[in-house]
Order: structure tokens, then C-alpha cells, then sequence
């Protein structure tokens, strides 16, 4: 009986997990649900974007045409503190960006290339309602439930040289704080609706030394509020599907003290679904784009996840 109940909560990782990638796209799908304590797990992804926000940050330059590639991997454990779950992240984010950017000047800026890491970050999640901490057995034997967590991630940044028109780094730190909570809905049926609401903040440092085609000693974004969404459902124990919604404000550009007009002002959507092939991997695919925003903001997603999860069972009772 316990090994089936370890392998029904392995699949439950599986089936609830996804971690997280850039600033501007979110965490996706199935990103913010309780898991066991005692779990080590690698999320490796593809994402592709076709958008005029720069490669590292939710910085928007409508006269941007970039083509982003990258492949964030993210690196995460699960345990408990006192009766509260928590998780540790590291995600770092290797790839490459190409396009054109024309300057403030009218000046045109053809067939940039960027490569080596995007921006990647450190994270930390603790529960506050409804995340206990919970071995394989217990979590197995756990009814879903609304839970409540804070969230905080230090971005640093990837590669960067302000002698170039484009980067994939943005020179700075991001400060991310937010509450991600998730909501069962049909909690007794066999192919649960699960809802997912994180409502959060980013502040941003100061880069010291913008790209030269700005033309400005430094550069500082002002904070940007978001919302991010998931509705999804388990068509079958091995296969879910749901919509994906993400609005963001604020985050205009200040150089040399002078705001830009680029203030964010956007709403994304999207569809996901994901699959568990073996107990200990699963995978999802999405698609999103923003739906409709202000200052021309565009952006087009692909995303490829994949999920591994190791869990010692020796000792479990």
C-alpha cells in the first residue's frame, strides 16, 4: 500500500508542477500548487519569442523586432520549516537573441546577435495557508485544498556590455515579491478544475551603464505590478489542459531621471497543456501572445517544458 500511495504522489508532482522562466512571460502553468517536502527536481525549457521587450527584463522598446531563444533550467528542492512548506530555486538561462532595434534618433540598429545567459534568478517560496509540509505518504493522503504562499526571487543579471545595441543580460537586480495561492475547484471529482492567482511586484536597481544607443549615463525602471493566471483541468490521470491569462502595469524607463514613454500596460493569454510520460518525468507545452496592450507592446510565446523529480522513499512510513 505505500509503495502505490509513493507512486500516486510522485505522479501528483508531476501532474502540479512547472517552474519558472522569464521576467516578461511568468512562471506558466501548474507553477504555484503544494508539493511533498524531501523532493529534488529539474525543470529544463525552450522558449521561443518573437517581441519588442529586451531579452533579460520586461523593459518595452516599441521599435524593437527581436527573435529570442533560451533555454532556462531551474534547479529545485521542497522541505519544510516548522509545519510550513518551502521550496529553493536556482534557475540559470543560457541562449541567444537576434533583430533590430532603431534609437531614439531614428537610427536604424540591423541584424544585431546576442548569445551566453539571460537574466536568471534565486528563489525562495514558504506557505502561510494551507501548505503544510508533507512527506510522499501524507501529501498522498492529502485532499486539495486552497493554499497560500509568499514568493521571492532575486534576479541577477546575464551577459551584458553596454558597448552593444543588444543584450541578453540586463545589468541589474530585479527584487520580486508576490503571494501565489491555488484554489481547487470540484475538489471529490476525479479531474480536478485547479485555478492559479499570483499577484506580484518586481523593483529594479539601477543600470549604471545602458547601451550606448540609449545615450544616457544610467537607467532605472520604475516598479511593474502583475497578475498571473492558470485555469486548468486533468482531462485523464495522465493529461491536463487549461487557459492562460497574465496582465502587467507600470515598469517605465527612467534615463537620466527623464521618464520614457514606454510605460507596460498589457494583457497576455494563452493555452497550455502538459502529459506525464514516466513517474518521474512530465512535459508541457504552451503558447501565449499578448492580447492587447498599450505603445505597440507584442509578443509571441512557445514554451517546451520539461520535469524530473527524485524523491527518497528508505525511510518513509
Amino acid at each position: 500500500m505505500n509503495k502505490f500511495l509513493i507512486v500516486f504522489a510522485v505522479t501528483l508532482i508531476l501532474m502540479c508542477y512547472s517552474v519558472n522562466d522569464l521576467h516578461a512571460q511568468g512562471d506558466g502553468p501548474r507553477a504555484f500548487m503544494l508539493a511533498p517536502k524531501g523532493v529534488f527536481g529539474l525543470n529544463p525549457k525552450w522558449i521561443n519569442l518573437n517581441q519588442n521587450f529586451l531579452p533579460g527584463s520586461n523593459i518595452l522598446v516599441e521599435t524593437a523586432d527581436l527573435n529570442i531563444n533560451v533555454f532556462p533550467t531551474t534547479l529545485f528542492y521542497t522541505f519544510g520549516i516548522g509545519d510550513h512548506y518551502a521550496q529553493a530555486m536556482f534557475m540559470l538561462n543560457p541562449g541567444n537573441a537576434t533583430g533590430s532595434i532603431t534609437s531614439d534618433l531614428n537610427l536604424p540598429y540591423t541584424n544585431l546577435n546576442a548569445s551566453g545567459f539571460s537574466d536568471g534568478f534565486f528563489g525562495f517560496k514558504l506557505g502561510l495557508i494551507g501548505a503544510p509540509a508533507l512527506n510522499l505518504l501524507q501529501f498522498a493522503k492529502h485532499k486539495p485544498d486552497f493554499s497560500l504562499m509568499s514568493y521571492f526571487r532575486l534576479w541577477y543579471s546575464g551577459t551584458y556590455d553596454s558597448s552593444n545595441a543588444l543584450n541578453l543580460g540586463s545589468n541589474r537586480l530585479t527584487y520580486e515579491m508576490g503571494l501565489p495561492m491555488s484554489i481547487p475547484v470540484f475538489k471529490n471529482a476525479k479531474h480536478p478544475l485547479w485555478i492559479e492567482a499570483y499577484p506580484f511586484i518586481q523593483f529594479y536597481s539601477t543600470n549604471t551603464e545602458p547601451s550606448f544607443i540609449s545615450r544616457a549615463n544610467d537607467s532605472y525602471q520604475k516598479p511593474l505590478f502583475g497578475l498571473e493566471t492558470h485555469y486548468t483541468y486533468n482531462i485523464t490521470d495522465k493529461f491536463w489542459a487549461g487557459i492562460d491569462l497574465r496582465y502587467q502595469y507600470g515598469g517605465a524607463v527612467e534615463l537620466d531621471g527623464v521618464t520614457q514613454d514606454n510605460k507596460i500596460n498589457v494583457l497576455g493569454g494563452g493555452l497550455s497543456a502538459g502529459y506525464q510520460f514516466l513517474n518521474f518525468l512530465s512535459g508541457s507545452a504552451s503558447y501565449g501572445k499578448i492580447l492587447t496592450g498599450d505603445n505597440n507592446a507584442s509578443s509571441d510565446l512557445i514554451r517546451l517544458s520539461l520535469i524530473f523529480v527524485y524523491a527518497n522513499t528508505k525511510n518513509l512510513k
